[in-house]
């Protein structure tokens, strides 16, 4: 399964690539981001998921599993970028335990947007799960203030009834196995506020 990832991306990408060309009256718009356009240090200032039924509370995904100002020398939750490499690397200390979290993942890049695969080198999917992570997050990326932010352009998906009640700081007992919803962040190269 892990070798079909790459190939299922890569042929994704194409799709979204001929479907741009579609509605640009077949000329490909050849704009697409590089690891240069993006790299940096961003803080993780919001990471939201909020459940498609209405009557469930949004986690707050940065409050509950991440300590958002933790004391020094423990860094605060980022998300870093290569400028060489499609990769990335999230750093956070959990709230649980005090633990810091080193998690490493793979970049593909879009026409204003990178694409976060927050399985793909997970040393366990424990500390994934806890994050209620998509499969993959679309960051839209914002040049002028050095922001990414996700929001409703996350399609929905499922978690885990464990994973986002611990979130929400709810008991699970009456929930459904799965909980559909949507992820929402904003992570920012100079500071949150």
């Amino acid at each position: 399964m892990r070798l079909l990832l790459p190939l299922l991306r890569t042929i994704g990408l194409a799709g979204c690539t001929l479907a741009a060309a579609c509605r640009s009256g077949g000329v490909a718009t050849p704009d697409l981001l590089s690891p240069g356009d993006v790299q940096g240090t961003y803080l993780v200032c919001e990471l939201r998921f909020t459940p498609s039924q209405p009557a469930l509370p949004p986690a707050d995904v940065l409050a509950a599993v991440m300590v958002a100002d933790p004391a020094a020398p423990m860094p605060p939750p980022s998300i870093t970028l290569s400028g060489v490499e499609p990769g990335f690397e999230l750093v956070y200390t959990r709230r649980q335990d005090g633990a810091l979290q080193r998690l490493r993942g793979d970049v593909e890049f879009g026409a204003g947007s990178v694409f976060l695969y927050l399985h793909s080198q997970a040393p366990t999917l424990v500390p994934f799960e806890a994050l209620l992570p998509p499969e993959h997050l679309d960051l839209v990326f914002h040049p002028a203030s050095g922001r990414l932010t996700a929001g409703d352009e996350v399609g929905a998906y499922s978690v885990r009834r464990r994973d986002y009640a611990a979130a929400a700081g709810m008991v699970e007992e009456g929930l459904q196995e799965r909980i559909v919803g949507h992820i929402t962040a904003a992570l920012s190269r100079d500071g949150c506020g």
